[in-house]
């Protein structure tokens, strides 16, 4: 029994490291339907075998009735449809981006009462500028908390205040659409587990560990070196990325039992945000997670919300001189809501997830690069 929880607990440990190594890479240059970025093949073969091996190890669908677990599925809301069951990160993926390709957008061309682009009222949201800003500011926070191999953690920051308020907020999205409002917060709202699925969970543990070990080895020792990198300006691969296949390199080998890195070395994910350190007096300080909810207080004390479309009002532009508002439609607005409700069950106190499954990547890449990058266009710089 305890050579068996050993093994468990070694091939978690790589588990993290390689899925984490994997992560530094936003776009799947590995991937067939990609171009390649400049890779080698021999390279983009070694991450399709490592990818590969990391998802053996994802656990069984869900199946009715089932918590959810935060590792492996969204804990905001069930899954569509008749049956009650969790929704994977794979299919909350696929369900927005079928709603963003089915969108028909925020305006439409009309020639009365003059010729021009005009929002539409059940299709569009309008609010200030800086009140998209906030609502967009916990995305990099929530992606790095689904990032894959992320170490199991539980919240233990003040972060009440803070998880209401985003609520509010999505909730508020949701009115500006027409869409019943308030819901019930998503704490409570979802049966989630208690334990999470470990990837070194179910059988075979052994010929997983070996393909696992293989495969984390060949994809680490395809990459460029730092020095390489640096004499020749390779690209192509992420320096963060060569430095956590070190990482993976030296856990192999047994030199090293680090595997896994925050953005600095004094954040508690438990306790601070995730993206990094603030340099007062050139020293650097974790922000505690919960002093984000300066940011929702402030928007509601300048009265900031977002509102439905005026009659006859057009399309948004900063050259027809609204620099202060923006417009985006009611089904990305919708998709932003249920993003906010994810992360205020993700950061309300006490909430707890075990290692982050590498399903994720797909996940944090659609709030980063798929409608965060939409998002983000909206702001002024």
């Amino acid at each position: 029994m305890s050579g068996q929880l050993e093994l468990a607990d070694a091939y978690d440990l790589i588990y993290s490291a390689a899925s984490r190594m994997m992560a530094q890479e936003e776009s799947p240059l590995w991937r067939l339907d990609s171009r390649g970025g400049g890779w080698p093949e021999e390279r983009r073969a070694a991450w399709r075998e490592l990818e590969a091996a990391l998802s053996a190890s994802e656990g069984p669908a869900p199946h009715e009735g089932e918590p959810s677990d935060p590792a492996r599925h969204l804990i905001s809301r069930r899954a569509t449809g008749p049956v009650d069951r969790p929704i994977t990160f794979a299919e909350a993926v696929a369900e927005w981006e079928a709603r963003m390709a089915a969108d028909p957008g925020s305006w439409e061309a009309r020639r009365e009462p003059v010729l021009d682009d005009y929002l539409v009222p059940g299709r569009a949201v309008v609010m200030p500028e800086g009140h998209m800003m906030t609502l967009t500011f916990p995305f990099s926070d929530l992606i790095n908390r689904l990032a894959p191999g992320r170490p199991a953690l539980k919240i233990a920051g003040d972060t009440a205040e803070l998880t209401r308020l985003v609520h509010i907020a999505a909730d508020e999205l949701r009115a500006a659409m027409g869409a019943p409002a308030p819901t019930p917060h998503p704490v409570g709202s979802v049966n989630v587990a208690r334990v999470s699925h470990r990837p070194s969970d179910g059988g075979d543990l052994r010929p997983r560990y070996d393909a696992l070990f293989r495969a984390a080895a060949r994809a680490s020792e395809n990459l460029p070196t730092l020095e390489y990198i640096r004499e020749t300006g390779d690209a192509s691969v992420s320096p963060l990325t060569t430095r956590a296949a070190q990482d993976v390199q030296n856990l192999l080998a047994g030199q090293s039992r680090v595997f896994w890195r925050e953005r600095h070395e004094l954040i508690d994910p438990s306790v601070h945000t995730t993206e990094g350190v603030d340099w007062p007096d050139g020293q650097p300080v974790p922000s505690p997670v919960g002093d984000e909810a300066k940011l929702f207080a402030r928007s509601a004390e300048l009265g900031r919300k977002p509102r439905p479309p005026h009659p006859g009002e057009v399309r948004i532009f900063r050259e027809k001189g609204d620099p202060d508002h923006v417009a985006i439609s009611a089904v990305r607005a919708g998709i932003l809501a249920e993003i906010l409700d994810e992360y205020a069950a993700r950061i309300h106190p006490g909430a707890e997830c075990g290692i982050m499954h590498f399903s994720a990547y797909d996940l944090t890449g659609f709030i980063n690069e798929g409608i965060g990058r939409e998002l983000r266009e909206t702001y002024g710089f």
